[in-house]
């Protein structure tokens, strides 16, 4: 990285040997960066943010980002994402970590709903595993939570087990998404164990299985309620489904002794995936939404990753690596969102914005002609509950996305009379919108569509702000949160932005374009 390097680092800059193709994401302890290694590798590289415009990180935590590299470094384990280099004596520390392409367990409830037990008990197995490999190291992950575990088709990947220490709950910036999932000792500042990790992997099933934390009310209230909710061990287990009782209840237990420890857990899910010997992976044991999700997710950051490249470098080889006896492009899958994502995020989808903006309502029903294919991905149209700025550090309980610009975090309804979901518009196309001037995608939803959209736009219009806002989401990625003044008639809808033709039909296709 530069010299004088305090703040973000831009794309061809370099950490260490890796050069920079995107950012990831910013949160309150650190920066994730997509980046390439001299050999062409695709690595997550994550940093600590400094204390102050001076670039100075406090001395208290570059010993403990060290402390945790030289942990990190141990754990080898299949379903962990091992460190590739790091170094906590430069200006700003950092560490580089394997990639995986796939979406996280928090993203994957928030567009495909719970997970029934058959495949809960496969991705416990890889979690569970995951554990007993970071605990054999010496570490406690202190961090175990849905968006902390990616789900590739081979297993889960359980992530940011190097620097987890580093942002521990008695700290100033504490996240109440954390909270949600802590157990009620490290909720109220008392030394972690192996048994606080048991507890956050309990926490984490019963999301899977239920789409809520195991505590009462949690993302309710304000925080400090949250916290005494977490630190006085205040559950409701009520909607865990019955077959899944051994599994997650004894791991919920207040007391951390009496909770199992991981390998007597990986036994109990052992019992479940022996008896089908002939399941593989993620395709055999996962509801058929969720094993398309996880491949179109995978197939979409492949591509991000090589637009990156070719942006810095054109000439550059991109890596590929075999699956399922085919060769393909892997893009390392993370915690955060895609560069492209970010650009998305930017977007402003307009219906009768208060205040104006780059978005446009149409009126009208269109012409109709041509048909599409089916979106190929979950499109959803959600009301706003709730935002904040900065990004989503888990402070918003789920299921919460990203805007880039400006950068803040929406959390969205999930009552059904707030949400809709687009399995097929009438017409998508891109096409250059000489008004703008620019390249917006689009869509004419179908008859029933566009009466739900005027519904929900209804809906919004009484609302408050941010409450009057519309969050328009593709697979885990916002699109535009725009604000509605007055309900929108008609069934044709642009998506404007600062596009090149190339990204405006990538971004129609995904919404059904022939």
């Amino acid at each position: 990285m530069p010299e004088q390097w305090a703040g973000p680092v831009r794309p061809g800059e370099r950490i260490g040997p890796y050069t920079v193709l995107a950012e990831l994401a910013s949160g309150g302890m650190g920066r994730v960066y997509l980046a390439r290694s001299p050999g062409g590798r695709t690595v997550a590289v994550k940093t600590l943010l400094a204390s102050d415009d001076e670039g100075v990180v406090p001395e208290a935590d570059r010993r403990r980002f060290a402390r945790e590299v030289a942990l990190a470094r141990r754990v080898r384990g299949v379903y962990t994402a091992s460190v590739a280099d790091a170094d906590a004596e430069a200006r700003v520390p950092w560490m580089a970590t394997e990639y995986v392409p796939a979406p996280s367990l928090q993203a994957l409830v928030a567009s495909q709903g719970p997970l029934p037990p058959e495949g809960l008990h496969w991705v416990a197995a890889g979690m569970t595993e995951a554990l007993v490999s970071i605990h054999d190291a010496g570490l406690v992950h202190r961090d175990v939570k849905p968006s902390n575990v990616l789900l590739p088709e081979d297993g889960p990947r359980l992530i940011d087990f190097g620097i987890s220490q580093a942002a521990d709950l008695t700290r100033t910036r504490a996240a109440l998404g954390t909270i949600a999932f802590a157990a009620p000792e490290q909720a109220r500042g008392e030394p972690t164990t192996p048994a606080s990790d048991v507890f956050s992997l309990g926490a984490t099933l019963f999301y899977l299985a239920t789409g809520r934390s195991p505590y009462r009310d949690m993302g309710q209230g304000t925080a400090m309620e949250q916290l005494v909710r977490a630190t006085e061990g205040d559950l409701d287990l009520a909607g865990l489904p019955p077959g899944l009782d051994a599994l997650v209840r004894p791991s919920l237990s207040l007391d951390p002794a009496a909770r199992p420890e991981p390998r007597e857990l990986l036994t109990r899910v052992g019992a479940v995936i022996a008896a089908r010997p002939g399941a593989g992976g993620a395709s055999d044991w996962l509801p058929p939404g969720w094993s398309t999700a996880i491949e179109q997710h995978r197939r979409r950051r492949t591509e991000e990753a090589d637009a990156a490249r070719r942006r810095i470098d054109p000439d550059a080889v991109t890596e590929r690596t075999p699956r399922r006896g085919a060769p393909t492009r892997v893009l390392p899958g993370a915690v955060a969102r895609s560069p492209r994502t970010a650009r998305w995020a930017a977007l402003s989808l307009v219906v009768l914005l208060a205040g104006g903006g780059v978005v446009w309502a149409l009126q009208g029903d269109g012409d109709g002609s041509g048909t599409p294919d089916p979106v190929r991905q979950d499109l959803r149209l959600a009301l706003v509950e709730e935002s904040q700025e900065g990004t989503c550090t888990d402070a918003l309980a789920p299921p919460t996305f990203q805007a880039a610009d400006p950068r803040t975090c929406y959390r969205i309804s999930t009552r059904a009379e707030d949400r809709m979901s687009v399995t097929q518009l009438k017409q998508v196309e891109a096409t250059y919108d000489a008004n703008v001037p620019a390249w917006v995608v689009r869509m004419t939803f179908r008859d029933a569509g566009a009466k739900r959209f005027v519904s929900l736009t209804e809906r919004a219009a009484r609302r408050q702000s941010p409450q009057n806002q519309i969050a328009i989401v593709l697979g885990d990625r916002l699109l535009s949160a725009p604000s509605v003044a007055a309900p929108v008639t008609g069934g044709v809808v642009d998506i404007s932005g600062d596009f090149t033709r190339d990204e405006v039909e990538a971004l129609a296709k995904e919404l059904g374009a022939p």
